[in-house]
């Protein structure tokens, strides 16, 4: 009896140190490891959709998963991944989930229970390094782009002992672009997350651009995803009254390139009377920047609706040359000529910048409706050139 009781303790030792082991050396292996925007990804989702996209990379998988809202809205997108990651020349198979929100920014990664990923010499990230590569793959501007896999991780070789081995100029290049120790692991999955499936997902979003959609986004908070949607606002078909005059709304935005991008999207064929006048009351208020481009939109309509002209016509004075030559060319490609609109520009005769004063004169040279008082104002004008 006491020799088989030892042995079942023996036996019992044994299975616990087993059990030690494979802890102490694979403590990530029994949880899900994940670094993903919440705030996204837990929105509410009505639908999934899979489509099977001619995405041009190497990855075998090339099915994309849509999660869309209850009106259709895609929310965000994700891919299952499998790809060699190698280290210390030699590779190993891992699988993750990559996520992306509908405009293609990247939201996060998650590896399937028991997946994990490592470093040279086969180490394991740790917690803080999986924040680390998050946070490198939220970079759209990396310098990862200026290199090539074979720059930054050589095949291994007799003088190199790892496949890791880089010069010490490329390590400095890129030390805030990479996890240490894993140059292969975030070279490939940085490529991955700003590559074609990237241009994919905003393909297939711009299939799908509502007004509701752009709407959502211009209200938020998110300058990237605000940029985006005024760049690609052209594939809303009908765009609403609303979303009209948000656009209209943003010229009077601090962030300057914004201001920029919602007038270009404000798109010709779409700049109602109503849109003009509500443009031209804006005007006065706005910075130099956004004046220039409204007068250069103005520029690219069919006509020019004459009591927004009125309205225009009425900040003449106010305006530096650059913006007061601007109104005049911009009256001359409409061919505007009337008597109070001539008469607001002769003012500009007694200005004291010169440029100004003499733009006006050049102006007024071509017109046909100049009353007497307009005339007496060019008469004097010239007879001070004298």
């Amino acid at each position: 009896m006491k020799k088989n009781t030892h042995h079942i303790i023996t036996t019992g030792s044994q299975v616990l140190l087993l059990l030690f082991v494979l802890t102490a050396f694979n403590p990530q292996k029994t949880e899900r490891i994940q670094r993903l925007d919440k705030s996204v990804v837990d929105s509410e989702i009505s639908s999934i959709d899979s489509f099977v996209c001619a995405i041009n990379d190497t990855l075998s998988n090339k099915i994309l998963i849509v999660y869309s809202d209850r009106n259709g809205n895609p929310v965000y997108y994700s891919r299952n991944i499998d790809t060699d990651v190698c280290t210390d020349g030699e590779c190993r198979m891992v699988s993750i989930k990559i996520f992306w929100n509908f405009t293609g920014r990247y939201l996060g990664f998650e590896l399937p229970e028991g997946e994990f990923l490592s470093k040279s010499n086969h180490i394991l990230f740790t917690n803080s390094e999986y924040d680390r590569l998050h946070e490198v793959l939220l970079d759209a501007n990396s310098a990862l782009a200026n290199y090539t896999i074979q720059q930054l991780a050589p095949v291994k070789t007799k003088s190199s002992n790892s496949v890791d081995a880089v010069s010490s100029a490329t390590i400095a290049a890129v030390l805030n672009y990479i996890v240490e120790g894993a140059v292969y692991t975030t070279y490939t999955l940085w490529n991955i997350v700003h590559g074609p499936t990237k241009m994919e997902i905003e393909k297939i979003t711009e299939q799908r651009l509502s007004s509701e959609l752009c709407l959502n986004v211009l209200n938020g908070n998110n300058l990237k995803d605000k940029i985006w949607i005024l760049n690609h606002i052209s594939w809303v078909k009908p765009i609403s009254k609303d979303l009209n005059n948000k656009l209209i709304e943003l010229l009077s935005a601090n962030d300057k390139y914004l201001a920029e991008r919602a007038l270009n999207a404000l798109q010709p064929e779409v700049i109602t009377n109503d849109i003009q006048l509500n443009l031209a009351k804006a005007f006065k208020s706005l910075g130099f920047l956004q004046q220039r481009l409204i007068l250069l939109k103005f520029k690219e309509l069919d006509h020019l609706n004459v009591e927004a002209a009125e309205i225009l016509t009425n900040e003449l004075n106010n305006l530096n040359g650059t913006l007061s030559k601007s109104m005049l060319d911009l009256y001359t490609f409409h061919s505007i000529d009337n008597i109070e609109t001539n008469f607001k520009i002769a003012q500009l005769l007694k200005n004291g910048n010169r440029y100004i004063s003499e733009h006006a004169f050049q102006y007024l040279k071509h017109q046909n409706e100049l009353d007497h008082r307009t005339q007496k104002l060019i008469h004097k004008y010239q007879k001070k050139q004298l």
